[in-house]
């Protein structure tokens, strides 16, 4: 079975329902822009979450002082968008990619402005996290919800 024979199987009816150019093929292109946007917007709070001191189930002031630092809150607050609005678009929501751009781009300005440089995995990198974020977001706002 050669690759073309089998993408033409894959476009016309067979993995996810067929990607066809109807209506449902782009839905389900948007729902899976959507979950990768879901599982970006998750992973960008987790790694917003390690910089946070040892939480015990209270408000320490060590924890409020850490929510008050800009490093922390400002991705947060994009993470918390890019989830929200990345389960407005699998939903089939209105506004849902316009809220998780917004996210994404108070990601991505945090991280270029922070200036740290980093070197290690890419996938640990908040600005990489971020962009990648801004790109799901902007084909999950290009595809047609219906």
């Amino acid at each position: 079975m050669s690759l073309s024979l089998t993408w033409r199987a894959f476009m016309h009816g067979a993995g996810f329902g067929g990607l066809r150019a109807d209506g449902q093929g782009r839905l389900v292109m948007r729902r899976i822009a959507a979950l990768l946007l879901i599982l970006t917007s998750g992973w960008l709070l987790y790694q917003t979450s390690r910089e946070f001191p040892h939480f015990s189930g209270r408000m320490s002031p060590e924890l409020m002082r850490a929510m008050m630092q800009v490093k922390i809150l400002l991705p947060l607050a994009g993470g918390l968008l890019g989830l929200f609005g990345g389960l407005l678009v699998f939903l089939g929501g209105g506004g849902g990619a316009a809220i998780a751009l917004v996210g994404a781009l108070i990601a991505v300005a945090v991280s270029a402005t922070g200036g740290a440089s980093f070197i290690g995995p890419i996938w640990d990198d908040e600005l990489v996290v971020g962009a990648t974020m801004l790109i799901l977001a902007l084909a999950a706002a290009l595809m047609k919800r219906r």
